[in-house]
């Protein structure tokens, strides 16, 4: 990640880098062989609502092949995904039965790809 010590204000706010970095992470979870019977559109909704909107998040991604895939990020111009934020999806995905093998990924740079340390 680009070091935000030779940037101004304008310019680290321009980059995401320093007080500007937003974060987002990657969450993967295979569907269930209950659920493959059903409409997957309709556990999708299911994982939009429970999870990603009720925890003001927005989500890229699909369920493709029995698997679950997406890139997780903050529904909101500016702003980062929250530990806990983080959490409340996870624990959503473990205590549904529609998935199993949940694996999701740490707190990530949104803009560079970088894990949080």
């Amino acid at each position: 990640m680009k070091s935000s010590r030779r940037y101004n204000h304008r310019q680290r706010k321009k980059l995401h880098i320093g007080e500007y970095q937003e974060l987002a992470f990657e969450v993967m979870a295979d569907v269930s062989e209950s659920a493959r019977q059903g409409d997957p559109e309709a556990l999708l909704d299911r994982f939009l609502q429970g999870a990603i909107e009720a925890n003001g998040l927005l989500m890229a991604g699909a369920i493709d092949d029995y698997q679950l895939s997406a890139y997780v990020l903050l529904n909101a111009a500016r702003g980062s995904v929250s530990a806990e934020q983080r959490e409340a999806v996870e624990k959503w995905l473990q205590a549904s039965a529609d998935f199993e093998n949940v694996r999701v990924g740490p707190l990530r740079d949104a803009w560079y790809g970088v894990d949080q340390e």
